[in-house]
């Protein structure tokens, strides 16, 4: 189906376009001019930039709403994409980690007269961001520093509130070009896979505590976890911390929500060193990411790259550079020696930029313009 906007568009015109990126922590949203012409980065802003907690309205619509409050009339809105963390089905999700009702993007775009009013998984929208990345963007944390191969799968996961997953999966245009389709997928809700006793002591706890009789992988290790990893591995070692005297002791206290922990400091302290427990916690994390990250090499064969996103991985990427005994991936391929070839030839990375979401979301605003088709897979 193609919108009359679409329909009528010329090369070099420029329309009024909502993005937005939404996680489980955060709403961000941006109002920009797009055209066939315009990069992001030169695309422009109609209105900057605005971050929203998740706890400050009670769905999702009320955010649009108040960020376009004050935009003039002639600059509202022709159409939006949004990039949001939860599986799409006809134009709606369910966000496992927020309080909000259904988010019905037919239902919004007719209430606020913004259409085509479109919502992909916000790693969709991350996985469109990583095709316009330059490798200055990046910090490969491959010791063998291995390039990635040309029209080769790629694999973005980002741990943040949840766990988020996507593939850009190579394919050949009518003009015998090569683009990238992108396949999100729930990767955050496979199984927890613990690979050591203390992993396994861990998910019993979790078990327990959660009253679950699965635990998924974003339970468990995303930021989430954090409360959890931290007061198990307290609990289970015994060991003095110096950040509940630097910081207000109460914020650890072991309550059901966790709504005041806190976490990036926990994150902080391990990476510096300036704490045992947040850096065994920081270490157990990695541990368990390396697991999740392996087993996603395995199952996508990603030559032309794993590509780490969001702010936690930003935060661990000197880490794991500058202490190579941390058990990232050691063993993992320690105990797949028939694998280490395979390993060594998937460069991996992190992405420097903690908010590709909204560049991402633009993009696949660029291909729905291109392919001049709202409906079509974008």
């Amino acid at each position: 189906m193609t919108s009359q906007i679409f329909k009528d568009l010329q090369p070099d015109q420029e329309i009024s376009c909502l993005i937005g990126d939404v996680g489980g922590t955060n709403v961000r949203l941006q109002l920009v001019k797009i055209s066939l012409k315009l990069t992001y980065q030169k695309a422009p802003q109609l209105k900057p930039f605005t971050s929203y907690n998740t706890d400050l309205y009670p769905q999702f619509q009320d955010y649009i709403v108040e960020y376009l409050k004050d935009v003039q009339k002639d600059n509202l809105p022709q159409f939006a994409i949004i990039g949001i963390a939860g599986p799409i089905k006809n134009n709606s999700t369910l966000m496992a980690n927020t309080k909000w009702p259904q988010v019905d993007g037919n239902a919004i775009g007719q209430a606020l007269n913004i259409k085509p009013f479109l919502l992909i998984n916000d790693f969709q929208a991350v996985a469109y961001g990583i095709l316009g990345l330059q490798q200055t963007d990046l910090i490969q944390l491959n010791p063998k520093n291995p390039d990635p191969k040309e029209n080769s799968v790629k694999t973005v996961i980002g741990p943040g509130t949840g766990l988020g997953v996507a593939r850009l999966i190579p394919s050949l245009k009518e003009n015998h070009a090569w683009e990238y389709n992108i396949w999100p997928c729930e990767g955050g809700h496979v199984g927890y896979s613990p690979s050591n006793d203390l992993e396994i002591e861990y998910l019993q706890y979790l078990r327990k505590r959660l009253g679950l009789g699965q635990i998924v992988a974003e339970k468990a290790m995303a930021g989430q976890a954090v409360p959890y990893i931290y007061t198990f591995l307290k609990g289970r070692l015994g060991l003095e911390t110096q950040i509940e005297k630097d910081l207000d002791k109460a914020l650890f206290e072991d309550k059901n929500d966790f709504k005041q922990f806190p976490s990036t400091q926990v994150f902080q302290y391990g990476v510096e060193k300036k704490d045992e427990l947040c850096q065994k916690v920081v270490d157990f994390f990695l541990t368990s990411y390396g697991t999740v990250i392996g087993d996603l090499v395995c199952n996508t064969m990603p030559y032309g790259g794993i590509y780490l996103f969001g702010n936690i991985s930003i935060g661990v990427a000197n880490y794991i550079i500058n202490n190579p005994q941390v058990n990232f991936l050691q063993d993992y391929i320690k105990y797949r020696p028939h694998l280490a070839e395979i390993f060594d030839q998937i460069p991996i990375y992190v992405i420097k930029q903690a908010s590709l979401g909204l560049e991402g979301a633009y993009q696949a605003a660029y291909r729905l313009l291109e392919y001049n088709d709202y409906e079509k897979e974008i």
